[in-house]
Order: structure tokens, then sequence, then C-alpha cells
């Protein structure tokens, strides 16, 4: 949403162009979360204010890149797009005269393409992963168990005395 606040008759100098952008992505919706994708790679504009600077012009460059999302277990494909970006603003001039403001968004595509591979651990795996921890964590119990019994028995029997 954008609003144009300017005083009557309208001159470059005392227009003012606030605007929010609430939401800006490309390419196909990630419909999920997960820990090995970097989501914040693909709404980085969202939630951007900027403020009322009279005569400004807003300038934003934004850099995709393609990126390729392969599921294993569905076999699907999505291809959103990252992007970072810069803003600048400034006056600008043309002919010694200062122009209106205005918002740019200029788009510069990489050649370069990302790949992530989504992949679904089994549940025997997350069974055995879970039960070799409590296995492993009844050992050490039963160690300490057993070192604190035979120095109860030493200390009983004398041998340090």
């Amino acid at each position: 949403s954008s609003g144009i606040n300017a005083e009557w008759p309208l001159r470059p100098g005392n227009a003012t162009i606030t605007h929010a952008i609430h939401q800006l992505k490309f390419g196909d919706e990630i419909d999920w979360d997960d820990d090995d994708i970097p989501m914040e790679s693909y709404d980085t504009l969202e939630a951007t204010e900027e403020g009322e600077t009279k005569g400004h012009t807003h300038d934003y460059l934004v850099k995709l890149v393609r990126t390729r999302v392969w599921d294993d277990d569905y076999g699907t494909d999505i291809y959103p797009y990252q992007y970072t970006y810069s803003h600048r603003n400034f006056v600008g001039h043309h002919k010694g005269e200062a122009l209106p403001p205005r918002v740019f968004f200029r788009l510069d595509f990489s050649p370069l393409t990302m790949s992530y591979r989504r992949y679904h651990e089994s549940s025997g795996v997350f069974l055995s992963r879970h039960l070799a921890l409590l296995a492993g964590t009844f050992a050490v119990v039963k160690m300490f168990y057993s070192t604190l019994c035979v120095a109860q028995d030493t200390v009983r029997c004398g041998k340090f005395q």
C-alpha cells in the first residue's frame, strides 16, 4: 500500500511517498517449515516501511536467485526464488530541476540455481536413535551406581584405614 501526501500545487520538492511492503515473493509458494531451508531468504522485504522524506525517490535493487527444492518422498519439485535487496533514497534531478518522487524496483536475476533436497526419515530411524539414547542413559547411570557401591563397600570394609 502506498499513499502520496502532497501540497497543492504539486511540486517535486513537496511530495512525499510513504510506503509499506507487506509481502514480496517470487516463484512457487513454500508451504512447510523446515530447518534445513533458510526461510528468511524468501521474503526479506516483509514488513518493510519507509518514512516520510520529502521529495525523495526510493530505489530498491532486488537480486534474485532461482532455487530448486526436490522432495524425495513425494517426488516433487518447487521453484521459489531467494532474494536480497538494497534500498537507497535520493532526490532525483534532471537539468537542474528536482524530479517528483518515485518508487523503483530493479530486478537482477542470477544465472545460478540453488538446489535443496528435502527428505524425511523413517520411523525406524527415529525409534532406533531414541532407544539408543535411552539405553546409553541407563548404562551411564548403572556405571555411576556401581562405582558408588564399590566405594561404599571399600569404606565399610576398612581398606582405607
